[in-house]
């Protein structure tokens, strides 16, 4: 059967990322996260003292699910507040939280690697420049 639109990048991309997606979701069962929650302790990992909001718009997640995804993290021990200044709080992780963190870094690496040796060696450089290309044309 012939699919007419897999010969739009559009399409491509989709698909590529809902497999890759897929694949990660898969991944980070092991360590009994979703791919958001991975995403926010390693921003606090590399940001501690990041506030919800903050980590809300570098992720584009909805403020309303923000809290009770940090709620979630905090209550399995991984992060705890900290106060920034008299109206913010921070997020920082514990040392257990700090630990996940080194899981879920391999885990993505390896899916990383994956990504790249799956693209034809002369495109690899491309590979990056390319999505960040598209990425920015069409952020909002």
């Amino acid at each position: 059967m012939k699919d007419s639109l897999s010969d739009y990048p559009g399409y491509a991309l989709r698909r590529s990322s809902v497999a890759v997606m897929g694949a990660l979701a898969t991944a980070l069962q092991q360590v009994e996260l979703r791919q958001a929650e991975s995403s926010v302790l390693l921003l606090i990992r590399d940001n501690p003292g990041i506030t919800q909001s903050q980590i809300g718009r570098i992720l584009d997640i909805q403020r309303a699910n923000m809290a009770p995804l940090v709620a979630r993290l905090a209550a399995r021990g991984l992060l705890h507040k900290a106060p920034v200044d008299r109206r913010s709080q921070g997020l920082v992780l514990t040392d257990v939280g700090e630990a996940l963190c080194v899981q879920v870094r391999e885990i993505i690496d390896s899916l990383e690697t994956r990504i790249v040796e799956s693209v034809p060696a002369p495109h690899r450089a491309h590979l990056l420049p390319a999505l960040r290309a598209i990425w920015q044309a069409f952020a909002q």
